[in-house]
């Protein structure tokens, strides 16, 4: 057991890389529609409880895997032909 968890290591990101998913993460919020927020905020908030005088929030970081990296690709065409 003990040479299953030395094994273990926590592997620390240094401030650019934190400030690049944080930039990329607020670009996102500003550009998403209403629902899409709220749907990604409900992919990494696990819990929320509300006491007296506090919220206590339990989340995961969303980080994306790898490299950071967009595609665009444009939508084809859809043609609908006649009939009901």
């Amino acid at each position: 057991m003990e040479s299953l968890l030395s094994g273990r290591r926590v592997e620390l990101v240094d401030l650019g890389t934190v400030t690049q998913y944080v930039e990329g993460l607020h670009s996102l919020l500003m550009e998403s529609t209403l629902a899409e927020r709220k749907s990604f905020i409900k992919s990494f908030i696990k819990e929320v409880r509300v006491t007296d005088s506090e919220v206590v929030l339990n989340y995961t970081i969303p980080m994306p895997p790898g490299e950071l990296s967009q595609e665009r690709l444009g939508v084809p065409p859809i043609v609908h032909y006649g009939g009901r």
